[in-house]
């Protein structure tokens, strides 16, 4: 079974580059920690979507998430959050390692985007350390603990890791489009076989499988000036996790 590992699904940003037929995915776990950031993801309409309510991590249990449904949330306390009202949450953590043994077997080719605010490292030393990482057959990571005073250290080692490995993976700065859902498209189109004529195709670039809250997002885009959108978007946004949050 060919299976895509989202970790770090914050709106789906890379969860809907996965939803491309061509890629041919058959089975997509998002896991993101933030009750904002699920609630969009579970408007997502395709039966092989199933959001994780939970951070990947080296150990299951709990943590507290800083910066809380922003696209920069950490449960690290010493990266910097972007916005007026950084708010926390405790949230879920699940063992890596754990849980690919329990959901995953040898046989399938798993697919692995790495984008969650230092937690990379964690995720990556773990299967390491187990040798469950022998079960990818490609990685895209951001190494955002570059942005964390205290664990930017890591990266050196755990790339060195997994070069000694032999494992597959991307970085951002090694593709063109250094940057959200065009590098993953990038990186998926360098890793694996894909096929332009594939089931579901027309109703995929129809948006057809798209929550609302993205198509209003992307109207609103469309329609308003940059710096009216901006500043709509930012009210909306904090307007939506104080919901979440009652």
């Amino acid at each position: 079974m060919r299976i895509f590992l989202d970790v770090g699904g914050h709106y789906g940003e890379a969860l809907d580059v996965a939803l491309d037929p061509r890629w041919g995915f058959e089975r997509i776990y998002s896991f993101e920690p933030a009750r904002h950031c699920q609630r969009i993801l579970r408007g997502f309409r395709d039966s092989r979507v199933q959001v994780v309510p939970a951070g990947l991590s080296s150990r299951s249990g709990e943590a507290t998430l800083f910066g809380t449904g922003l696209l920069g949330a950490s449960v690290y306390a010493d990266k910097d959050q972007a916005g007026d009202r950084v708010e926390s949450e405790t949230i879920a953590l699940l063992r890596a390692t754990e849980w690919l043994l329990a959901n995953t077997s040898e046989r399938d080719e798993i697919y692995l985007k790495l984008n969650c605010e230092g937690s990379e490292c964690d995720v990556l030393e773990d299967m390491l350390d187990s040798g469950v990482i022998g079960r990818l057959r490609s990685i895209y990571v951001d190494f955002d603990v570059r942005k964390i005073p205290s664990q930017a250290h890591r990266r050196a080692t755990v790339e060195e890791r997994l070069r000694q490995h032999r494992q597959q993976f991307v970085t951002p700065e090694s593709l063109a489009d250094p940057a959200g859902s065009a590098a993953v498209r990038e990186w998926l189109s360098l890793a694996g076989p894909q096929s332009p004529v594939a089931r579901g195709a027309l109703r995929y670039r129809l948006g057809l499988h798209l929550p609302p809250y993205i198509w209003a997002s992307r109207a609103a885009k469309a329609a308003l000036p940059r710096p009216a959108y901006s500043l709509a978007a930012r009210h909306l946004g904090a307007q939506s996790r104080r919901r979440t949050d009652r």
